[in-house]
């Protein structure tokens, strides 16, 4: 196997796309005929580079690719998928969707005929059909925190805060130990006013990843937001969540308090490994 080949099956095997790189790696092998010495991963090959040639708006190269891919692999729902995506980068979405819901109609497990039509509707900014279209696809594979994740994202662009926190919950279901996923629920509960569960994230968020920045403002913000109202106790219809359900004032100024001093010495050793940069710099 030459070289090109191991690269691009290198690059294959990391799941990157990079396809710049895999365009400028394929060329000689197109042009040479030396693609064959892939071997059995020759139609692997073909659809990576047609991969590249879509992202990199080289639509004809993805025509002729996928041409010999339609000769070798007639009738198949994997081709036909990518015969979708060339009409998608033509500017021809309704020819896609035709595509992929005839792909689904026959094969409703194809995740990826689902996904690209929720990617169709949200390029397109009809963003209530991709929820909508998403929505079903969940129905069914519940347990892909990907597709929750981009749900949640869908909603929070259509300002929907509690159906988006409904699916963060369930993402940190799927993935209990992702610190990331703690900090959007904290981040998003914190917009809808619940500030009891907000806190709860924001020191969830810190106890898995304690040097985070983000993670301690949060715990401060909400601390503090929290101390104002107890001190000020608003009527219970102006609240969305209960006083009772939090720290008492003692703990409040306690977690205020570590906060700050955790922000302080963050930004402190950052200000210092700055300075020692600089310092370094102007020697040179």
């Amino acid at each position: 196997m030459s070289s090109s080949l191991a690269l691009l099956a290198e690059i294959r095997q990391s799941s990157e796309r990079r396809p710049f790189e895999v365009l400028k790696l394929a060329e000689p092998l197109l042009n040479k005929g030396t693609i064959s010495q892939a071997g059995d991963d020759v139609w692997l090959v073909y659809e990576q580079v047609f991969l590249a040639a879509i992202d990199e708006g080289q639509i004809e190269l993805a025509k002729a690719i996928l041409i010999t891919l339609q000769k070798r692999f007639s009738g198949s729902q994997r081709v036909k998928r990518l015969y979708g995506l060339v009409n998608e980068a033509a500017g021809h979405p309704g020819e896609s969707k035709k595509l992929y819901d005839e792909i689904i109609e026959k094969d409703e497990t194809n995740v990826l005929a689902s996904k690209r039509i929720v990617a169709m509707l949200k390029a397109q900014g009809r963003y209530a059909q991709a929820i909508k279209e998403l929505v079903s696809y969940l129905d069914v594979y519940a347990n892909d925190f990907e597709g929750w994740l981009e749900l949640a994202h869908l909603y929070l662009g259509q300002h929907m805060y509690a159906q988006a926190a409904f699916c963060i919950e369930e993402v940190i279901l799927l993935q209990p130990a992702n610190h990331y996923y703690h900090l959007c629920y904290a981040e998003i509960n914190y917009t809808m006013g619940r500030l009891d569960i907000a806190l709860k994230e924001y020191l969830r968020v810190v106890e898995l990843s304690t040097d985070n920045v983000r993670g301690f403002y949060g715990v401060k913000l909400t601390a503090d937001r929290i101390l104002d109202l107890v001190k000020n106790r608003p009527k219970k219809d102006q609240l969305h969540f209960s006083l009772d359900n939090v720290p008492q004032q003692g703990t409040l100024e306690r977690l205020s308090q570590l906060a700050t001093e955790r922000l302080v010495n963050a930004y402190s050793e950052a200000n210092a490994a700055c300075r020692t940069v600089n310092e370094q710099w102007l020697k040179e």
